[in-house]
């Protein structure tokens, strides 16, 4: 009995090898995923506005995991691990006993503890429940930004454009843009390329406090400069 904990990209992946190898059905598959959908392509999450659904996002429908025998619990993450009596505990109640415990739990959008992220208009860029979140509110919304000018970053701030907002900001606290991946030429002309798209970039900037009275209305920097933005879509990192 194998127990998975997370049903995003690799936990589905290790569900799919795993009944493609067990050609005699001597495994039971649990899996208990923390979002209300089942596994979907993370890595192009940014084709969600207007070039992809989420059926033609979705790795493999619910009814994939019935056929193939395996139990799902959707919206229901495990809390508590007893490995000594090997169960685990989901946040509705749930308990499952295991043989093995496979632990897919990904990774998580950082958000810098900057003053004033808890408002109105300020989102991160993980799930398509905040892609949704993002695409309601843009629709009010006429300047954003985006905290991150790293690969994910640079798709969050290309996805402001497709959701109709014209003037879109990219804030970066290094000196370049993708730091990890560029040196300084390349950053410079995707600088130009980004301008091109009608992208502006700010870079060296450390954001002091984001503004507004419930709802974004700017960011605050250290240097003194202030941004007026009723967006902000935040991809610090993982």
């Amino acid at each position: 009995k194998i127990v998975v904990v997370g049903n995003g990209m690799v936990g589905y992946k290790f569900c799919e090898k795993l009944i493609t190898k067990d050609t005699e059905k001597k495994f039971e598959l649990i899996v208990f995923g923390e979002e209300p959908r089942v596994a979907y392509d993370r890595v192009h999450l940014s084709e969600y506005f207007g070039q992809k659904t989420i059926e033609e996002l979705t790795m493999a429908p619910l009814s994939w995991y019935h056929d193939n025998g395996i139990k799902i619990h959707l919206s229901d993450p495990v809390v508590d691990i007893d490995r000594e009596n090997k169960t685990v505990r989901s946040h509705h109640g749930i308990v499952e006993s295991y043989d093995y415990l496979i632990l897919a739990t990904g990774s998580a959008a950082f958000v810098p503890p900057i003053p004033g992220v808890e408002k109105d208009g300020v989102f991160v860029y993980r799930t398509i429940e905040d892609l949704d979140m993002m695409q309601d509110h843009a629709k009010k919304a006429k300047k954003g930004a985006v905290i991150g000018g790293g690969l994910l970053g640079l798709e969050a701030a290309k996805a402001l454009l497709d959701l109709g907002i014209k003037d879109v900001h990219v804030v970066e606290f290094a000196p370049r843009l993708m730091p990890r991946q560029i040196d300084d030429q390349g950053s410079k002309i995707l600088e130009g390329k980004l301008n091109q798209f009608g992208i502006k970039i700010h870079l060296n900037k450390n954001t002091q406090q984001i503004s507004g009275d419930g709802i974004i209305d700017g960011m605050d920097f250290v240097d003194g400069s202030r941004l007026e933005v009723d967006m902000l879509v935040i991809s610090a990192g993982i």
